[in-house]
């Protein structure tokens, strides 16, 4: 495992540059049921193809598509689940200890659409928090949660992030950037990944959000590199993790 701290980190900690598939072997062992995942990065950066390679980890997955039809997640080749609950057979198979991981809404757009969707989003949340054990990717976050709608869900997806860890339920959300979002989103996650950025105001959020120091966070970013990541624990004492992912 190569150790390459940046010139710019704090010299106290570590940071570890490992290959994308040495981190996924690493990090199915470290992500515990119930943590949540907080991915923070600009557009078209990567961050769902990362986010569904994650869920490929857990046994059981749904991925949430507000938006419709997302080309991303359609590579994972998850099939669409458009109602609720889940026929009987297919929690048959997964007690049995079978996989499942879905797409969760429709491939239509439009205003109706997304109305559609939220609605079935929110009948899927009132049933996986009685279930349990799931990893939910909630992708583009922003979106489910937008206060401007009446059928937002930021306040059940909210209560997820805080109070779903003893039902051993992960979120994987990501958001552009720390802002007009729920601060559970980032503030409740166990592992937040970061891609590189140079704006200051948006690295003393993410070591706010860390609970690391602020050169610490400074120094790793700027040792980025396209299409390389920076995986942050919120235990100070472990390292800081750069990886590059694979595509889909």
């Amino acid at each position: 495992m190569l150790r390459n701290p940046p010139p710019e980190a704090d010299q106290e900690s570590e940071v570890l540059a490992v290959s994308w598939e040495v981190f996924l072997r690493w990090f199915q062992d470290a992500w515990e049921p119930g943590q949540h995942v907080n991915l923070i990065g600009p557009t078209d950066s990567g961050k769902t193809t990362v986010a569904v390679q994650l869920c490929q980890l857990r046994q059981w997955a749904l991925a949430f598509d507000i938006k419709g039809n997302d080309s991303t997640l359609n590579r994972a080749g998850w099939p669409r689940v458009t109602k609720w609950p889940l026929p009987g057979k297919v929690y048959d198979e997964m007690l049995k200890g079978k996989s499942f991981r879905a797409i969760l809404g429709d491939s239509a757009r439009g205003s109706a659409a997304m109305a559609r969707r939220r609605a079935l989003m929110r009948r899927a949340l009132d049933d996986i928090w009685q279930q349990g054990s799931w990893t939910l990717l909630i992708d583009d976050v922003q979106l489910l949660t937008d206060t401007r709608n009446s059928s937002n869900l930021s306040l059940m997806v909210e209560e997820f992030l805080v109070a779903a860890r003893d039902a051993k339920v992960s979120i994987v959300s990501n958001q552009q950037a720390p802002r007009r979002v729920p601060r559970a989103a980032s503030d409740q996650a166990s592992w937040i990944v970061i891609y590189l950025t140079r704006d200051d105001d948006v690295v003393a959020r993410l070591a706010e959000m860390a609970g690391r120091p602020r050169p610490e966070i400074r120094g790793a970013i700027r040792g980025l590199r396209r299409p390389g990541i920076l995986v942050v624990s919120k235990d100070p004492e472990a390292p800081l993790v750069v990886t590059r992912p694979e595509r889909l």
